[in-house]
């Protein structure tokens, strides 16, 4: 009978074969990204999410004429919400290959319907996109973990662009960098330390790197004697319309390209239980919206819908209750059955909970 049951299945994999019940942003190299890709299956529901986040977000990057720059995907464990996120995020950035094949190839292989895979095609021909993509999850800020979402995306995004995860030392190649020093500074260290090989060698280890660049900051910076650098906290003093201003920036320099898609998967977990979390994430959209005129958006994943998370957390925060942003929520449901908007601004809702 087992004999009879396999000669069913497809040939091409084997029913024994171990399949993950939850997709990780972190896992991307070559083969784990094969299998996942090849192991999708797109429902109607998810295509029709496809299709809508292709039309807001594309209207968006042409035009800038769009009314939110938000998305936020909601459905129950092991959903779909994360691979929705990971494979879009994939697909729409052009560089992104595996095993030499372009992921826009093999997520088009996945769909279903002509229309959205030309659409998707046409999109990243001509409108290439950044993709940073967060797992709050798993990459919260070691020192606290209830930090606001924009200060987490602010570090990602500093590392994603090639500084150091030390904060400090972080801030300082950002500031030489804003000044046009950076490489001067990088030549300086090779004179100072020879034969210790390149400054980003050490640029992440918090002993050593903070150590030699102790060394080298006066000469950069004449306001720190020696010793300065090397004793100072820091922490970033910045709003969250000066870390939207600088997270646009350094994406926009570091790839070239002027659209960018922030995909923070997890976000509901983490949000959730503080209103000032949610309030946090609130205005990073709004600013995002104001400074990338609707060339920069944030996608976000949640179990709960956004007004969910709302309503009970107004519960614990007057600020958050006393509140009234703008109800310009678009309800996409992969359920049946509509979906309450959010009360937050510029928020594109979209579920992914699979039939």
């Amino acid at each position: 009978m087992r004999d009879t049951i396999r000669t069913l299945f497809s040939t091409k994999r084997s029913i024994d074969r171990p399949i993950e019940k939850v997709i990780d942003y972190q896992r991307n190299d070559d083969e784990w990204v094969a299998r996942e890709i090849e192991e999708y299956e797109v429902t109607e529901n998810v295509e029709a999410c496809f299709r809508k986040f292709l039309e807001n977000f594309g209207t968006g990057v042409r035009t800038g004429d769009v009314t939110q720059v938000g998305i936020w995907v909601s459905g129950f464990y092991g959903s779909g919400k994360s691979s929705f996120t990971k494979y879009l995020g994939f697909a729409l950035d052009p560089h992104r290959t595996v095993k030499g094949v372009p992921f826009l190839d093999l997520l088009c292989e996945r769909l279903r319907s002509a229309d959205i895979k030309s659409e998707l095609k046409a999109l990243v021909r001509s409108e290439p996109t950044a993709v940073i993509m967060l797992d709050l999850g798993s990459e919260q800020l070691a020192d606290t973990a209830t930090a606001p979402v924009t200060s987490v995306l602010y570090w990602k995004v500093l590392q994603w662009a090639g500084y150091s995860k030390e904060k400090k030392v972080a801030e300082l190649e950002f500031k030489l960098d804003e000044q046009g020093r950076y490489e001067e500074f990088q030549s300086a260290y090779r004179e100072k330390f020879p034969g210790k090989g390149e400054w980003r060698d050490v640029h992440n280890d918090p002993l050593i790197g903070i150590a030699r660049a102790d060394q080298l900051v006066p000469q950069f910076l004449p306001e720190y004697k020696p010793g300065d650098f090397r004793s100072l906290r820091f922490d970033i003093a910045l709003d969250v319309r000066s870390q939207a201003e600088r997270m646009i920036s350094v994406v926009r320099k570091s790839s070239g390209y002027q659209n960018i898609l922030f995909l923070v998967d997890e976000a509901g977990q983490y949000v959730a239980p503080r209103g000032e979390l949610i309030l946090n994430l609130d205005g990073l959209a709004r600013n995002l919206k104001e400074v990338g005129k609707g060339r920069v958006w944030i996608a976000a994943t949640g179990q709960q819908t956004l007004a969910e998370i709302v309503e009970q957390a107004a519960y614990n925060s007057s600020e958050l209750n006393n509140s009234s942003p703008e109800n310009t929520a678009v309800g996409l449901s992969v359920n049946k059955g509509p979906i309450k908007p959010s009360k937050l601004s510029n928020e594109l809702v979209i579920t992914t909970n699979q039939e």
